[in-house]
C-alpha cells in the first residue's frame, strides 16, 4: 500500500497538473477538517466493540454494534449538514481556486462529501474486523483498495472529459465497491453484524465523552501542525513551505508503516484491559512500542543517510532545505511512534481527560517556541528539532499520567522501553557512517548502506533491544514460519 501510494501520488500530479491537483487537495482539506468529529467518534466506537468482544458477551456485542451503527448514522447526517452548509460556504467564499475550475471543484466536493458519509457508516464494520483481529482480511481489503486506485491512475489519461471530475467519480465508484464487499463479508462472517433499533443512553454518552477528548487532541495537532506551516511561510516564504511538505510526504511511508504495525496490537491492548489483565496489557504496550520502533528503524536508517538521492529519484529536482527537513522528519516520526500505544492504552481505559490535557499542554508549546527561535534568526529546520524534543517529552508525560491511572509503571517504561530503544538506535545510526564516508554518493552506496544498515540494525535490535523472553519469542515465531513455508513447499 505504501509503495503504491508513493507511486500514484506522482502519477496523479502529472495527469491532473499542478492547478487541478491543488484544487483536489484544497477540497479534500475542507472535508477533512469537518470530519474531525467523526474520526474521533470512530475511535470510541471501535473501543467499545473490542471491549464487548473481550468480555465474550454475545448479547452485549450485538447491542454495541447496533448502538455504534446508530451513532455513526446520526454523525453521518450531521456531517452532511455541516459539509453542505459550512463546507460549501468556505469553498465559495475563501478557497483560492481559479474561477474556471469552480464547477469541477463543486462536483469533487460533493463526491468527497458522499465518500465521507459512507466512511462514517463503515466504522462499526471496520471495527468488527479489527476487534476479531482478522488482520489478513484487513490487509486484503486494504490492498484491493490501493490497487483500484493504481488502476484509476492508468485509466485517467485515456479519459477525454474533465479529468479532475473524472478522477473524483472513479475514486468514488471504487470506494463504493470496496465498501459493499466489506459490509457483505462482515454480515456473513460475524453474527453480531445485525442492526437492531436500540437506544442506550449510557453507552452513547460514554462514546461521546471519549470522542470529545479525542477530538481535542486532533484540534491541538491541527493547531501546531498548520501553525508551523504558517510560521514557515511568514518567515521564509513558500519555497521553504514546499521543502517542508516534501519531507512530510517522503517520511509518510515510515509513519504509515509504524501505524499499520500498531493496528495489529491495539485490539489485544483493549481486550486485556477489558478482562482486567493489566500486567499482560502493560507487557503488550511495551512490546508494541519497541517492535514497531525497531521495524521502523530498519527503514529509517537508510532513509536518513540517502535522503538526497531518494528525493532526487522521486522528484527529479530537490528543493533547498528538503534534505535536512527529511532527515529530521525521520527522527520525529520515530519519536512520535512511542506515543501511539500509550494513546491506545488511554482509549482502552475510557478516561482520556487527564491524559489529553497533559499531553496536549506539552505539544501546543511547539508553536510559540518555534516562533521565538525563528524570531531570533534560527534556520527553517530548527522547528523540526523543537518538534522532536516536545514529542519525546509528551510521551514521557503521557506515560506518567497512565501510571497515575494505574495502567503502566513509569520506571519500567523508562528502563525497558526508552533506555532500550536509545541503546539500539545509537549503533544503528552511527555504524553506517563507515560506508557513507568511504563511498561517494551513488546508487551503489544506496545499496551498500541499505544492506549494511539492515545487518547492523538487526544485530543491534536482537542483541541489545530484546530481552531473553523476547529473543525466545522471536526465534520460535521465525522457526514456526519457516516450518510452515517448508511444509507448503513440499506439498
Amino acid at each position: 500500500m505504501m509503495l503504491v501510494s508513493f507511486y500514484t501520488s506522482r502519477i496523479v500530479l502529472n495527469v491532473l497538473g499542478v492547478v487541478d491537483y491543488g484544487v483536489y487537495n484544497v477540497v479534500g482539506g475542507i472535508v477533512g477538517i469537518l470530519s474531525a468529529l467523526t474520526t474521533s467518534m470512530a475511535i470510541s466506537t471501535q473501543r467499545w466493540l473490542t471491549i464487548a468482544l473481550g468480555k465474550g458477551d454475545e448479547h452485549f456485542l450485538r447491542k454495541t454494534f447496533s448502538v455504534g451503527l446508530a451513532t455513526q448514522g446520526i454523525l453521518s447526517a450531521i456531517l452532511l449538514i455541516l459539509m453542505e452548509s459550512v463546507g460549501l460556504w468556505y469553498l465559495y467564499q475563501y478557497a483560492v481556486i481559479p474561477e474556471e475550475r469552480m464547477g469541477a471543484a463543486f462536483w469533487v466536493f460533493q463526491i468527497s462529501v458522499a465518500t465521507s458519509a459512507i466512511t462514517v457508516l463503515s466504522v462499526p464494520f471496520h471495527g468488527v474486523i479489527l476487534a476479531h483481529e482478522k488482520m489478513d482480511v484487513y490487509a486484503l481489503f486494504s490492498i484491493i483498495d490501493i490497487l483500484s486506485k493504481l488502476a484509476i491512475c492508468f485509466i485517467l489519461p485515456a479519459i477525454h472529459a474533465d479529468k479532475l471530475t473524472a478522477y473524483g467519480l472513479l475514486l468514488f465508484a471504487a470506494f463504493v465497491v470496496y465498501t459493499a464487499c466489506m459490509w457483505t463479508y462482515c454480515r456473513r462472517k460475524f453474527s453480531e453484524v445485525r442492526f437492531q433499533p436500540l437506544f442506550d443512553k449510557a453507552m452513547m454518552k460514554s462514546i461521546g465523552k471519549l470522542a470529545f477528548w479525542n477530538m481535542t487532541g486532533k484540534i491541538v495537532f491541527a493547531s501546531y501542525s498548520q501553525g508551523l506551516i504558517l510560521l514557515i511561510n511568514a518567515f521564509f516564504g513558500p519555497a521553504v513551505n514546499a521543502a517542508s511538505a516534501i519531507s512530510s510526504q517522503a517520511t509518510n511511508i515510515l509513519n504509515q508503516f509504524g501505524h499499520n504495525i500498531q493496528i495489529s496490537a491495539n485490539p489485544q491492548i483493549t481486550k486485556n484491559y477489558a478482562s482486567g489483565n493489566y500486567q499482560e496489557m502493560q507487557k503488550l504496550v511495551f512490546r508494541s512500542i519497541k517492535f514497531s520502533y525497531y521495524l521502523m528503524l530498519l527503514i529509517a536508517v537508510p532513509l536518513f543517510y540517502e535522503a538526497e538521492i531518494l528525493l532526487r529519484f522521486w522528484l527529479g529536482y530537490v528543493p533547498e532545505h528538503a534534505v535536512l527537513f527529511t532527515q529530521l522528519a525521520v527522527f520525529w516520526t520515530l519519536t512520535a511512534s512511542i506515543s501511539n500505544p500509550l494513546n491506545t492504552t488511554a482509549v482502552a481505559n475510557g478516561n482520556m481527560r487527564n491524559y489529553q490535557l497533559a499531553v496536549n499542554s506539552v505539544m501546543i508549546l511547539i508553536l510559540p517556541v518555534s516562533f521565538i527561535i525563528y524570531k531570533n534568526g534560527c534556520i527553517p529546520e530548527s522547528s523540526s528539532v523543537v518538534f522532536i524534543i516536545f514529542s519525546f517529552i509528551s510521551s514521557l508525560v503521557g506515560a506518567w499520567i497512565l501510571q497515575k491511572q494505574k495502567q503502566i509503571a513509569f520506571k519500567r517504561f523508562i528502563a525497558e522501553v526508552i533506555l532500550t530503544i536509545i541503546k539500539v538506535s545509537v549503533p544503528a545510526f552511527l555504524l553506517p557512517i563507515i560506508v557513507s564516508v568511504y563511498m561517494p554518493e551513488c546508487w551503489e552506496r544506496l545499496v551498500a548502506i541499505t544492506a549494511f544498515s539492515a545487518i547492523t540494525t538487526t544485530a543491534s535490535i536482537y542483541f541489545i533491544g530484546l530481552n531473553k523472553d523476547e529473543r525466545l519469542f522471536t526465534q520460535t515465531f521465525a522457526a514456526n514460519k519457516l516450518t510452515g513455508l517448508r511444509n507448503k513447499w513440499k506439498k
